[in-house]
């Protein structure tokens, strides 16, 4: 397996001063590590801008809730096989390591297999027509394979392959929606849904014919059993943390969806279109991050782990200040160049401004979290994001009785606010346990 290495710390483990210009080479590889999801966020952003102007509220409403759906399968996808895949691949017996990934890969694809028909019944769920409800539940089983394929090869350190993929689909999604729209006259419901699986299909080419025979020989019944401990060890408590995270996080689109209909949600939806770098930004560099975090780790690393914190924080907070900078100058000059007259710039200034609190609290979490994650602390994750889903559900559900859907975004604020407490809480406590014990014996996350 290749792995890169940190150059600009690699020396301060054997005794030897820090390199003076590391934070400036993290910052370039970091650079490099969010070309592709910038792209791809880029795109997700200018899709839902068009269908934003070209849907009703109720219509527009619907697209977000499929497009959180998608990434909630994806969060799912990282909890069962993606952050389990580099903590394997760090650890154990080359006969062990190979074992779990024939696993993962084969998981992986029969998993993305059946994910099909949920899908589309999410879709049709939604009165969608048909043709639009079989491309979504494609898209949505393309796009969980290409997840894996990402994560697979953040893993392998093959980071250029996961960049390709993500232009690449990039592109398709633009040139697709863009042929069906202006050449063809299409709906521009099938339209968006065709781009995107389009895009998720052409994305699958970087990632080599060899992934994908390597899941068709790894199938078996030998392979799925393996899954078992897997699960016990590492994915049951990612799995709780994602459901849980997704609580905390998307709780307003749920219950506002559920109790008012998806024309209440849709000003929501388009205020939060503003924090999107943000949220793209952390994504990113957490799937960069995880596995080179798993390599110190193994590598006992301490200082440098320290480091890779600090610089992940540091780059997470200057992405932040730049997007509430770009925000502000939008509702200075014109909101009108992104909002159409149907939505009300009062509603979006207030929401942008409490979405804006809720990125900030995100961010400053996140390396943390990674890094637990890459230790396997799935399970202390699992119980941090538990306690902020409920805190974040039922002052959620209360605000929209209460006070509208607006002010249901101070409920993800506060759900944000206990997760930071609690993930920073046992993330310190992980870091001391690990600066204490012997160079063989790496604190497991499994065991708390």
């Amino acid at each position: 397996m290749t792995v890169l290495s940190d150059a600009g710390t690699a020396g301060w483990e054997a005794g030897g001063p820090p390199r003076p210009h590391w934070l400036r080479e993290k910052a370039v590889r970091y650079g490099l590590a969010t070309i592709g999801p910038v792209g791809s966020a880029a795109t997700q952003f200018a899709l839902s801008l068009v269908m934003l102007r070209l849907m009703s509220p109720a219509a527009f409403g619907s697209f977000t809730f499929l497009l959180v759906a998608s990434q909630l399968s994806w969060g799912i996808w990282s909890a069962l096989l993606c952050a389990p895949l580099p903590v394997l691949l760090a650890h154990g017996t080359a006969e062990e390591r190979a074992a779990a990934e024939d696993t993962l890969l084969s998981a992986n694809l029969i998993g993305a297999a059946l994910s099909f028909a949920l899908f589309a019944g999410i879709a049709s769920a939604l009165h969608m027509r048909p043709a639009a409800a079989l491309c979504y539940g494609a898209y949505g089983a393309a796009a969980l394979l290409r997840w894996f394929g990402r994560a697979y090869c953040y893993a392998q350190g093959h980071q250029a392959r996961t960049a390709l993929s993500d232009v690449i689909y990039s592109i398709t999604v633009i040139a697709v929606l863009g042929a069906i729209l202006r050449l063809f006259g299409g709906d521009p419901e099938i339209g968006c849904y065709a781009a995107l699986l389009a895009g998720a299909a052409v994305g699958l080419l970087p990632f080599g014919s060899a992934i994908l025979s390597r899941q068709l020989r790894a199938i078996s019944p030998r392979a799925m059993r393996r899954y078992g401990a897997i699960w016990r060890g590492h994915a049951r408590w990612a799995l709780l943390g994602v459901i849980t995270t997704e609580a905390t996080a998307n709780a307003h689109v749920y219950l506002i969806t559920l109790l008012q209909g998806p024309a209440a949600f849709a000003p929501i939806a388009a205020s939060a279109l503003l924090m999107r770098p943000v949220n793209v930004a952390q994504n990113a560099l957490s799937d960069f991050e995880r596995p080179q975090m798993a390599t110190l780790i193994a590598g006992r690393r301490h200082r440098d782990i320290r480091r890779s914190l600090t610089a992940f924080l540091l780059a997470l907070g200057a992405i932040w200040l730049g997007t509430v900078a770009a925000a502000t100058l939008v509702f200075a000059v014109n909101p009108r160049l992104l909002f159409p007259p149907a939505y009300d710039t009062h509603f979006l200034v207030i929401a942008a401004g409490l979405w804006s609190a809720v990125a900030a609290l995100r961010l400053v979490q996140i390396p943390e979290s990674t890094l637990l994650q890459a230790a396997g602390a799935f399970r202390p994750l699992a119980m941090a994001s538990l306690w902020s889903s409920i805190g974040s559900v039922v002052a959620v559900f209360v605000l929209i009785l209460l006070a509208g859907p607006l002010w249901s975004i101070a409920g993800i604020v506060a759900g944000a606010a206990i997760y930071w407490h609690w993930t920073h809480r046992f993330a310190a406590r992980w870091m001391r346990d690990f600066a204490d014990q012997p160079r063989d014996d790496v604190p497991s996350g499994a065991k708390r």
